[in-house]
């Protein structure tokens, strides 16, 4: 255990914007550009934020950090529903070339990398769970119970950041299904990069480093909202429309947090773990954890409303660790419903209590340097840690339960860059170079030793790692395509994405499921 900072949070007021009008900018550069102006007109209604709460301190150094939203929060709500569009184009056999920035389909390359050893994973035998012993009830209606599940994940998201963009992916098919602006706009200037989906799987949000906003854009189309009362979704029904920000119907809101400031834009993102409602079997009262910087020094976690993209709170981070005065770096959620976040190159993780807002910290005693977050389904924190910003260079974890930091042996000396754990306990890590290379490291999470380092024939930049609702292991490379692997048999397809991505999160809601009891 390290140290603990306690702090309270005053309800932020947000104000949301209904659209009415955008200009469009041209498509940016890389990404890491300042963001330009994008012009939006529409009528600014101010939602008053609740929860008041204040932190109380628990057993070792607190201090008391203040939570005044002090930034209005000005959201463009652009209701929409997306449509679940199916472009059809067949995943086609080969091993694809990564430029391709027009219409691709899933391309299989079944790459012949050795398979690992513990690959059999005769995981099957607990099917036997006697079910219809409790058939007593009459009413023949199945048993209304949360679960994260597997056609509930079958989309994937990635952020097109050179673009400004972000792409639907059916996991299932491989197929790009859509592709939607992410702030009004409308071009690289936005600089999106981490996204999030909730636990049901209807719904994305993205955030927008250099536009400091964070956009909310839903999966189906049911879900979306005819603006413009005609009858008709109007959204994107492939990867070749892009339709304008404000045309675009699946596109729910875009909340605004805070300048346009590529470094205090916010990066870590994430959705909460909502409520279930036995009676009308939904989750309920949904919330979103978005991290971004309020000045040079200051780090704001803020808690979102889901549905309506209101500030509900935001918690001040005392004494963040700061990287030339980077935003919190990931964030992830505990089986507990609790946030945690690191800053990019230190050893320090927080926790943000979801409930009380009170935060605590714990510093390794070890050389790590944070860049990818996930936390298991023990409650167990996992960091790739890039050895490019000094440090050991290896993948670790943190038990809050026993307060033990862990370097797992053997992995030291790379640039591990994203991290994902599965319902089997793996625990998949990306690499772009060091001792290993640039591939997948596979680790055994109940043994905490690496099982397998998988290579790919094509392999530039690879930067988030997550699981489709099949198990299937996604690796994003940062120039242009993805990589789905059989986690057992290591068969390994590559699907083109035109642009650039920086995608380091919770793409497909894989983290934020495998936290829940099943």
């Amino acid at each position: 255990m390290h140290s603990f900072i306690a702090t309270n949070n005053k309800g932020a007021q947000g104000a949301v914007l209904s659209l009415a009008l955008l200009v469009a900018g041209c498509s940016g550069d890389d990404g890491d550009s300042a963001g330009e102006t994008g012009a939006t007109a529409g009528t600014a209604t101010v939602g008053t934020s609740t929860s008041d709460t204040t932190s109380e301190g628990s057993d070792s150094a607190t201090t008391s950090a203040s939570g005044a939203s002090d930034s209005a929060t000005q959201g463009t709500t652009a209701t929409t529903a997306s449509s679940e569009s199916e472009s059809s184009d067949s995943a086609t056999t080969g091993d694809s070339d990564s430029s391709s920035d027009s219409a691709t389909t899933g391309q299989v390359s079944v790459t012949d990398t050795d398979t690992g050893a513990d690959t059999d994973t005769d995981t099957d035998t607990d099917t036997d769970t006697d079910t219809d012993t409790d058939t007593d009830t009459d009413t023949g209606e199945a048993p209304c119970e949360p679960g994260g599940g597997g056609q509930q994940f079958s989309f994937m998201w990635i952020a097109n950041t050179d673009q400004g963009s972000v792409s639907k992916i059916d996991t299932d098919s491989m197929v790009e299904m859509a592709r939607y602006y992410t702030d009004p706009v409308q071009s690289g200037a936005a600089s999106p990069s981490r996204t999030s989906v909730s636990l049901d799987g209807r719904f994305m949000v993205v955030s927008n480093r250099d536009r400091g906003s964070i956009t909310k854009i839903a999966a189906n189309e049911v879900d979306c909202v005819d603006k413009n009362g005609d009858g008709i979704i109007q959204t994107s029904k492939d990867k070749a429309q892009l339709l304008p920000y404000a045309q675009e119907e699946c596109i729910l809101w875009t909340t605004s947090l805070t300048i346009n400031n590529h470094q205090w834009g916010p990066r870590a993102t994430t959705f909460g773990i909502p409520e279930w409602n036995v009676d009308t079997c939904k989750y309920e009262n949904e919330k979103i954890w978005v991290g971004y910087m309020v000045g040079a020094t200051q780090a704001r976690m803020a808690k979102l409303n889901s549905a309506t993209g209101e500030i509900e709170a935001t918690v001040d981070i005392p004494n963040f660790l700061l990287y030339a005065s980077y935003s919190p770096y990931g964030a992830a959620v505990d089986p507990q419903g609790n946030i945690w976040t690191s800053s990019v190159t230190h050893r320090a993780v927080y926790r943000v209590d979801a409930k009380t807002l009170e935060v605590q910290r714990w510093d390794s005693p070890d050389a790590d340097a944070h860049y990818g977050i996930t936390v298991d389904a023990e409650g167990r924190v996992w960091f790739a840690n890039y050895g490019g910003h000094g440090g050991h260079g290896g993948v670790s974890f943190f038990d809050p339960v026993t307060e033990l930091w862990k370097v797992i042996p053997g992995t030291t000396g790379n640039l591990w860059r994203s991290v994902a754990v599965d319902d089997k306990n793996r625990v998949w890590v990306s690499n772009n170079g060091g001792t290993f290379g640039c591939g997948l490291l596979e680790i055994d999470g109940n043994s905490e030793t690496i099982t397998n380092f998988h290579n790919f024939s094509q392999c530039g930049t690879p930067v988030g790692v997550g699981l489709d609702g099949k198990g299937k292991v996604w690796m994003i490379d940062y120039n242009g395509w993805t990589w789905q692997m059989d986690p057992i048999t290591y068969e390994k397809k590559i699907l083109p994405v035109a642009n650039v991505h920086y995608t380091y999160s919770d793409f497909t809601g894989s983290g934020l499921s495998g936290v829940i009891p099943q």
